[in-house]
């Protein structure tokens, strides 16, 4: 008599792959779908940091942006020095800058000059009176940003960075028909011993100017800023086109004072809100 047929074994690699199978299925039951987890992470990358939801953005930091804005034109002015001088010769007719005593200019240029002598002694104003009101602590602070941000960048840094590096004007160089030689920014040149070139105090003061934004409540805020932040930005070139600056004093004069700016913002511990 024949003896029944033995069942087939399962090799052992193939149950332990179907019980690991098994094992990890019921393992993911409970785990929660990747896009969840990367919804739950931290943004700061830290066990301790603040959490966002999903589509919640990392807010950027201006003094950041701005220090990386000011690294950036360096190595661009500093690597290739020509920019200047191709920038100053489209607005030069051999050695005269034909737009220098252009009378719209001058109003501007005359305008910027004047703001100062218009916005500090308001903002001393403010801090002397201290009117009395719950947002008199707020409104000192923002008018000692105005002021700081005046004295510390279109002022003090300003003339500290002419006396030290001592680059010549756009008209006073062998290029244009002075007698002076060019150097790249950040060069230290000594080759003027006053009114220096490096960097534009006009475009360090149309930045500063910005500063009073503070006083602008929320909801208008980017509107002001819209109209203002444009019109600094003219200011400053406005400087180049007249023959007076280099393209690389108006920019990094303007990127320094913003920088230290939103720099001071931060540190006085502001509130943006009106």
């Amino acid at each position: 008599m024949q003896s029944p047929p033995r069942p087939v074994q399962q090799p052992v690699i193939e149950r332990m792959v179907l019980v690991q199978t098994s094992y990890s299925a019921s393992k993911d039951v409970n785990r929660p779908p990747l896009g969840k987890l990367a919804s739950l992470a931290p943004i700061d990358g830290t066990a301790g940091g603040s959490w966002a939801s999903r589509g919640r953005t990392v807010p950027l930091h201006p003094p950041l942006v701005l220090g990386k804005l000011v690294l950036l034109s360096s190595m661009l002015f500093v690597m290739f020095p020509q920019i200047d001088l191709s920038v100053s010769r489209f607005f030069a007719d051999g050695t005269h800058f034909y737009l220098s005593d252009d009378r719209l200019l001058v109003l501007i240029r005359d305008a910027n000059r004047m703001l100062p002598y218009l916005v500090v002694p308001v903002m001393l104003v403010l801090l002397a009176t201290r009117p009395v009101r719950r947002s008199a602590p707020q409104i000192s602070k923002r008018a000692l940003l105005v002021l700081l941000t005046y004295a510390l960048g279109s002022a003090i840094m300003v003339h500290a960075f002419k006396f030290f590096f001592g680059r010549a004007r756009p008209q006073h160089v062998i290029e244009f028909g002075g007698a002076m030689e060019f150097t790249p920014a950040w060069q230290f040149a000594s080759m003027c011993e006053s009114s220096c070139s490096f960097p534009s105090g006009e475009a360090a003061s149309a930045a500063a100017f910005m500063a009073v934004l503070v006083f602008v409540p929320d909801a208008y805020r980017k509107y002001a800023a819209a109209v203002i932040v444009p019109l600094s930005i003219f200011v400053a070139l406005n400087r180049v086109v007249m023959g007076a600056h280099f393209l690389s004093d108006a920019v990094l004069g303007w990127l320094l004072v913003c920088w230290l700016m939103f720099w001071l913002h931060g540190k006085m511990g502001l509130k943006t809100g009106a």
